[in-house]
């Protein structure tokens, strides 16, 4: 009797876990964006000269061009497993993006439930997974209109994320251990945030903080908001980036560890960037401002204006950016755009544009050798798939 019990529970968890699996569905989806644009565009040598090309730093304006996998498993009990392994690649060479990483965009499996989702591995972090909810255009791919990166970082390695919907609440956090032995803080980074989403409305709220390999920090706050009013969306949102005397956005110049490569490589056509290494504590307040009005479901006028503000004891200046797109949908899939973007900098930050000056370091009293402005025209097209 005992032997058929044991039998017949052995069986019957057999059979159980045999229909488990046979009700499991799974898949595997491709997908990706291509987008390139001729860009024409001054300014863009010491001497002031003039550029013409096709996209700008291998991108063009509204998207960064991508191939990626999306696998799903449904596990039964409203338990499902998950993947994306995500390609960055530049349009106008083939070439891979990302500091040439495979799948430099996202890497990562996870697993959710009725608890929320758990993913481990390459993903964004916490403070561009806020900004790109409100962003008016899920922050932009070249230089022009995605410097705003400089200051938060865009995705970090070694990264375990949790997500949760409460209804139209939601609350995100990150950690990035840092993998660095006999410390616990170097390399690490953390976010937390929360968001709102109901009725036309998304509001997000975020801090994130980051450690270098010596353990100094970079803290940023944001705050923001999209309205959808049909017809017409409006967006905005506030950052504040606070850095540590001689934080090292680079870790090294790739990511591999939590922190990603934010700042300018040395390379004989890079120019300084906004995230170069300032040998004094330094302070950035950015803020961006948009609209959109759709004069049919196919076209559609976006207007935006993103500032930042930098301050150190030895330091102040500012770069502004306003832009213009004009995009008609020829397909669900398919849309051609005109783009127009005018920046100007001042300050300390004066001769920003065309300079040849690499890892420039904030308080050293150099000024930089190029322009105070640029502009910047793109005719583009771009493919989802």
């Amino acid at each position: 009797m005992k032997h058929k019990l044991i039998g017949g529970l052995c069986g019957g968890l057999f059979a159980t876990c045999m229909a488990s699996q046979a009700n499991a569905q799974s898949s595997v989806t491709l997908y990706g964006v291509i987008e390139a644009a001729i860009v024409s565009q001054n300014h863009a040598s010491p001497g002031g000269g003039h550029v013409l090309s096709l996209n700008q730093a291998g991108e063009g304006f509204l998207s960064a061009s991508r191939v990626g996998f999306l696998g799903t498993e449904d596990l039964g009990g409203g338990m499902k497993a998950r993947f994306v392994l995500e390609n960055g690649f530049q349009s106008n060479s083939g070439r891979f993006d990302q500091q040439g990483q495979l799948f430099g965009r996202q890497a990562f499996v996870g697993l959710s439930g009725h608890w929320g989702e758990f993913d481990f591995g390459r993903q964004y972090n916490g403070a561009v997974v806020a900004i790109s909810m409100v962003d008016p255009i899920f922050i932009g791919a070249p230089p022009t209109n995605s410097w705003l990166v400089f200051l938060t970082g865009q995705r970090d390695d070694n990264t375990i994320a949790y997500t949760k919907k409460f209804g139209a609440f939601g609350v995100n956090l990150h950690f990035s251990p840092g993998g660095v032995a006999g410390s616990w803080n170097a390399r690490t980074s953390f976010a937390g945030g929360l968001s709102y989403e109901d009725h036309g409305v998304v509001a997000t709220s975020e801090f994130q903080q980051t450690r270098d390999s010596q353990s100094r920090t970079a803290k940023t706050w944001s705050v923001g908001a999209k309205y959808d009013l049909g017809t017409v969306r409006l967006y905005g949102d506030y950052l504040q980036s606070q850095r540590d005397a001689g934080f090292d956005v680079s870790n090294g110049g790739t990511d591999y560890g939590s922190i990603t490569n934010m700042s300018t490589a040395a390379t004989p056509t890079t120019v300084a960037a906004m995230g170069s290494v300032f040998s004094a504590a330094r302070r950035d307040q950015f803020a961006t401002l948009g609209a959109s009005y759709n004069f049919t479901p196919a076209f559609m006028l976006l207007g935006v204006f993103m500032y930042d503000l930098t301050s150190a004891s030895n330091f102040s200046g500012a770069r502004k950016t306003g832009y213009a797109v004009a995009d008609y949908s020829l397909s669900k899939r398919t849309d051609v755009y005109f783009a127009a973007a005018y920046e100007r900098v001042n300050g300390d930050w004066s001769g920003l544009f065309g300079t040849t000056t690499t890892n420039w370091t904030g308080g050293s009293s150099a000024r930089l050798n190029g322009a105070s402005s640029q502009t910047s025209y793109y005719v583009g097209l771009r493919h989802r798939f």
